[in-house]
């Protein structure tokens, strides 16, 4: 009995500093006000019906503003199988735990619910980046985001860019086939877009083609939108949110009666 009391005397005789300053298992830097301010948002939803068949796809990319508090709001541009450019703004609240892990609640819009998780906090002030994955009684969601640029124009989007995503073939709103999309998109700096991008459905050994050509035109809140008409006569709309600063990066989605996809791109 002595020696522990002998043990417990010395512990406490020593400094606490050291001890006070380890690191937090499992983080330790967050707060709901390290998600403070507006982000990009990509949202991709999958439905399956009773007997496990992938039946259904829901596709968005747009904004998610973070009050610092309590308050979201999630606003969207929404492709499915069967609805295209649907506009969606979701709100509710949200917390954020000291680890960087918590929880989104969609209760006007929609009814959600999401777990969250922010990461890249340099400062251990503001986390720069988040992960969703949720469900709302239709579709499991992931989802990911950014900070955004403070402002955006059209002259951002200048020069050659090479993206690539996910696809979904169509047939009168039933997704036939799943499949990859990648090309390149160029933009003049002003309004003027053309692309070609290359399709491949896995069904078989070939990869199709296709060129296009439209407008476009950027958002303040750095949201672009385009439509382009491809070399068959098929128009497609194309929704992007900007992810950098210099313009160099998006996430995108795009759709047309046969296919739709999402995906990213970025500067040659």
């Amino acid at each position: 009995m002595k020696r522990c009391i002998f043990v417990l005397a010395c512990l406490s005789a020593l400094p606490g500093g050291p001890l006070l300053a380890q690191t937090t298992i499992g983080g330790g830097i967050c707060s709901t006000a390290s998600l403070n301010g507006t982000y990009s948002l990509s949202l991709t939803g999958r439905g399956v019906n009773s007997s496990g068949v992938f039946t259904k796809i829901s596709e968005g990319v747009g904004t998610a503003t973070f009050d610092g508090e309590s308050k979201v709001t999630l606003s969207l541009t929404t492709n499915t199988n069967s609805s295209t450019g649907v506009s969606q703004t979701l709100s509710g609240g949200y917390t954020l735990q000291a680890n960087c892990s918590g929880f989104v609640s969609i209760t006007s819009g929609d009814t959600a619910t999401f777990t969250l998780e922010a990461y890249n906090n340099p400062t251990e002030s503001l986390s720069k980046n988040f992960l969703l994955t949720g469900q709302d009684g239709t579709f499991a969601f992931t989802g990911s985001g950014g900070v955004l640029p403070a402002s955006c124009s059209a002259s951002q989007l200048s020069g050659i860019f090479a993206f690539n995503g996910t696809s979904f073939a169509l047939n009168t709103g039933v997704m036939s086939g799943v499949g990859t999309i990648s090309g390149l998109l160029t933009f003049n700096g002003s309004s003027g877009l053309t692309t070609t991008w290359y399709a491949s459905t896995g069904t078989s050994t070939g990869i199709s083609t296709d060129t296009a050509g439209g407008t476009y035109s950027v958002a303040s809140g750095c949201t672009a939108m385009a439509t382009v008409t491809d070399s068959s006569g098929q128009a497609w709309n194309l929704t992007f949110v900007l992810t950098s600063a210099t313009g160099n990066g998006f996430t995108i989605t795009g759709a047309a009666p046969t296919l739709m996809f999402s995906g990213s791109g970025r500067t040659l």
